[in-house]
C-alpha cells in the first residue's frame, strides 16, 4: 500500500508540474500577445489615398445617380429633388450611427424611405432582358405593351429622362448598406426595351430609327454608370443592362427581315465599342474599401457600448464575426489603423487584377487575395498582431475576386455583337467564317484572356466562353445572320 500510495503522489506531483507549466506557458503566451498588441500602426499611405473619394463634377440635375434615387417620386414631384432628399436622410442616418454608436443606430439603417412611391403597374415577367430574346417575345405581347406603356407613362418618361443626364457619381455616405436606388428600375426598364424591339421590327423606317436611337441612349446612360464612380452594385447593374441592350442589337442583326443600317460608317452608330478602360471595375474596389472603413469605424465606436451589433440582414458574416471576436478578445486585440492597412492592401491588390491588361488577366486572376487566417492555424492568428482585424479583413477578401471576370465578359458580349454586325455588314457566309473569325481577333476573341469565340456551325451560333461565374441561364451565344435564311 505504501508503494502504490508513493506512485500516487508521484504522479500527481508531476500531473500538477505538467499542468502549472502548461498554465504559465498560456499565460506567457497570453502576455506575449497583449504586449505585441499594446499599440495601433499609422495609416500606410497605400490607405491613404485611397480613403481620398474623387470629387463630384455634376449638378444634381445632369447626375444619374440621383435621378435613380427619385425615380418612383410621388406622381408630379420632381425626380431630382426627391432623390437628393432621400440621399440626404440615408446620409443623415450615417452620421447619426458615426455619432450615437449605439447598436440600433449601426445595425438597422433605414434605406428605404417610407414616403409614398410611384409604383410600376402590372407585370411584364414576359421580358427576361438577359435569359430569353426579348426581340422574339415582344411581337406576342404588343398589346399588353400598350396597355403597359398607358398604365405607366409618367414613370415610362422618368426612365427616357435619364437619358439626357450626362454622367454618374454615387454622392451618399460610404455604408455597407448603400440606399437601394436600382429597385424602381427594373420593371419599367424591361417596358423600355420591350418597347424599343417592337420599334425596331416595324416596318416604318421613321419608328425604327427611334427605337435604334433609344437603344443607343440607353447604352450611353449605362456606359456613364460603368464608368462613373460607384459602388460595386452600380458596376454589375450597368453590365448586366449593357448585356440586355446589346442582346437585343444582336437578335435584330440576326433577324434577316430586320432593316439594319450596313454602311461603313454605321458600324459605330449600330454597335458601338467601349475602349476597354470602360470595363475595368477596379475603382469600385476602392470604394467598397471607403465602405469597409466606415463600417470598421462604427464597429470600433459600438465596441464601447459593451452590446452586440445587430447583424443588418440574415447571416451578415462581418457583424457575426464581430461579435464572436468581441466577446472572445475585447478591443485590445482589433487595431483599427492596421486593419484599414489590411483592407487597404486587399483592395489595392484587386484594383491590380481588374486593370484592363488581358494577357496577364488570366495569371492575375489565379492569385489569390492575400489573406492569412484562411490558411494558418487559428492558435498562431490569435497570438499575432490584430487578430480580430486579420479576420475582418479576410471575410470580404476573397468574395471580391470573381466581380472583375464577370464585367470582362461583358465587354466579350459587346465584342461578340460587333462581330456578328460584321458578318452581316459584310456578307460573310457560313463557310468563311472560320477564316473571318482568324483574320478579325479584335472582335472574336474574349477581351480578357484571349480566347476564341466557338462557333457552332450546326445551330447557327457564336458563343463566348466566360471568365467569371454567371448566374444560371444568362445568354452569352448569339445567332448569326445567315444569307440562305433570307428568303
Amino acid at each position: 500500500m505504501t508503494e502504490i500510495g508513493s506512485t500516487i503522489r508521484f504522479l500527481l506531483k508531476w500531473i500538477g508540474l505538467v499542468v502549472g507549466g502548461l498554465v504559465l506557458i498560456a499565460l506567457l503566451l497570453f502576455v506575449v500577445a497583449w504586449t505585441v498588441n499594446l499599440r495601433d500602426e499609422p495609416p500606410t499611405p497605400e490607405s491613404q489615398a485611397l480613403r481620398v473619394p474623387p470629387l463630384n463634377p455634376y449638378a444634381p440635375e445632369d447626375n444619374i445617380y440621383v435621378g435613380l434615387a427619385g425615380l418612383d417620386a410621388p406622381p408630379g414631384e420632381s425626380v431630382t429633388v426627391t432623390g437628393l432628399a432621400r440621399i440626404e436622410r440615408f446620409n443623415r442616418q450615417i452620421d447619426l450611427a458615426s455619432q450615437d454608436p449605439r447598436p440600433e443606430t449601426l445595425g438597422g439603417v433605414a434605406t428605404q424611405d417610407p414616403g409614398p412611391r410611384l409604383e410600376f403597374t402590372g407585370d411584364v415577367g414576359f421580358c427576361e432582358p438577359l435569359n430569353r430574346s426579348v426581340w422574339a417575345d415582344a411581337p406576342a405581347h404588343k398589346t399588353d405593351i400598350a396597355q403597359l406603356l398607358a398604365d405607366n407613362a409618367e414613370l415610362y418618361q422618368r426612365y427616357v429622362g435619364l437619358h439626357r443626364r450626362p454622367g454618374f457619381h454615387e454622392t451618399a455616405r460610404p455604408s455597407i448598406t448603400a440606399p437601394p436606388v436600382y429597385f424602381s428600375t427594373a420593371p419599367i426598364r424591361k417596358l423600355f426595351l420591350a418597347n424599343a424591339a417592337l420599334k425596331l421590327r416595324t416596318g416604318e423606317p421613321g419608328v425604327q430609327r427611334a427605337g435604334l436611337a433609344d437603344l443607343t441612349d440607353d447604352v450611353r446612360l449605362w456606359r456613364a454608370a460603368l464608368t462613373g464612380r460607384g459602388a460595386l452594385i452600380s458596376k454589375m447593374i450597368a453590365i448586366a443592362y449593357l448585356e440586355g441592350d446589346y442582346l437585343v442589337l444582336a437578335d435584330m442583326i440576326a433577324d434577316p427581315q430586320a432593316a439594319v443600317p450596313l454602311g461603313a460608317a454605321d458600324s459605330d452608330l449600330m454597335v458601338p465599342l467601349f475602349a476597354l478602360g470602360d470595363w475595368n471595375i477596379g475603382s469600385t474596389f476602392a470604394e467598397e474599401f471607403r465602405a469597409e472603413v466606415a463600417t470598421l469605424e462604427q464597429l470600433q465606436r459600438a465596441s464601447a457600448t459593451g452590446l452586440p451589433v445587430p447583424e443588418r440582414y440574415p447571416g451578415d458574416i462581418l457583424f457575426q464575426s464581430w461579435n464572436r471576436a468581441e466577446n472572445l478578445a475585447g478591443a485590445h486585440f482589433f487595431k483599427l489603423h492596421a486593419t484599414e492597412n489590411l483592407f487597404a492592401r486587399n483592395a489595392a491588390q484587386l484594383v491590380v487584377s481588374a486593370a484592363a491588361d488581358p494577357a496577364a488577366f488570366t495569371a492575375k486572376s489565379r492569385q489569390p487575395v492575400v489573406s492569412p487566417p484562411a490558411s494558418e492555424h487559428p492558435w498562431r492568428v490569435w497570438l499575432s498582431y490584430n487578430p480580430i482585424g486579420q479576420i475582418l479583413a479576410a471575410i470580404p477578401a476573397q468574395g471580391l475576386t470573381g466581380y472583375a471576370p464577370r464585367a470582362w465578359d461583358g465587354a466579350a458580349l459587346q465584342r461578340l455583337v460587333r462581330l456578328s454586325y460584321e458578318i452581316r455588314r459584310q456578307g460573310i457566309e457560313p463557310a468563311g467564317l472560320p477564316a473571318f473569325l482568324a483574320r478579325h481577333p479584335e472582335w472574336s476573341t474574349h477581351p480578357g484572356d484571349g480566347r476564341p469565340f466557338q462557333w457552332d456551325a450546326k445551330n447557327g451560333e457564336l458563343r463566348i466562353q466566360t471568365m467569371g461565374r454567371q448566374p444560371p441561364g444568362r445568354r452569352f451565344g448569339i445567332r448569326i445572320w445567315q444569307p440562305y435564311s433570307a428568303g
